[in-house]
């Protein structure tokens, strides 16, 4: 295998180090790790997705509640 494969993070790694970082439950050390190998547009890719999902419950809650 070589070294570029093998240090080159996956989608469940992104979406993870995005989702934990919007929550604000990241640590400083595993931060840093992750951020040296994170590709900016993966990341980029990955937070309008979960602000899409978090848009998209917040609307599903709020109809919901309103009844409409």
């Amino acid at each position: 295998m070589n070294k570029i494969a093998a240090t080159s993070p996956g989608l469940l790694r992104t979406l993870r180090t995005v989702g934990s970082a919007m929550f604000g439950v990241r640590g400083r050390k595993r931060h840093e790790e992750d951020a040296a190998g994170l590709s900016p547009l993966s990341v980029a890719i990955a937070a309008l997705i979960f602000m899409a999902m978090f848009v998209g419950v917040l609307v599903t809650l709020a109809t919901t509640i309103v009844g409409k």
